[in-house]
């Protein structure tokens, strides 16, 4: 699971280098400092930017990065910020909540995974241009 997991990370950041990275190039559209882009839209001005990729596809490099992110990529100049969560050891006692759906059935979330553990969380640097 852990393997996927970088696998999948591994994925979406060579996406950012490829399409962020480019458009973070440009003159016009400075840097991407937040979620969804310089003025949070979601929306580029730029031209001809890949809509297609794969592990061998319009794939500029790619990078391993240990650990769990959901964090949005900020791109800053010729460096990528992301988020990392690394689990560790067992807490003894620790649960995932557990939320009460239709009367008295359970349901924990698919994400809850690893909330028994320990988490170091680690703000990674990338070099934009090579990772």
């Amino acid at each position: 699971m852990k393997q996927t997991r970088r696998i999948a990370l591994t994925l979406i950041f060579a996406f950012i280098a490829t399409g962020l990275g480019s458009f973070a190039r440009s003159a016009a559209a400075g840097n991407w400092p937040q979620w969804r882009g310089p003025d949070g839209s979601g929306v580029s001005n730029e031209k001809n930017l890949p809509t297609e990729w794969s592990p061998t596809r319009n794939i500029k490099w790619k990078t391993a990065i240990e650990g769990r992110s959901h964090s949005s990529p900020i791109v800053w100049g010729n460096r990528v910020f992301l988020t990392t969560a690394i689990e560790g050891g067992v807490v003894p006692g620790a649960k995932a909540v557990k939320h009460v759906v239709e009367g008295d059935k359970e349901f924990i979330h698919p994400d809850s995974v690893g909330a028994d553990h320990k988490h170091t969380f680690k703000v990674v640097c990338i070099d934009r241009d090579s990772g």
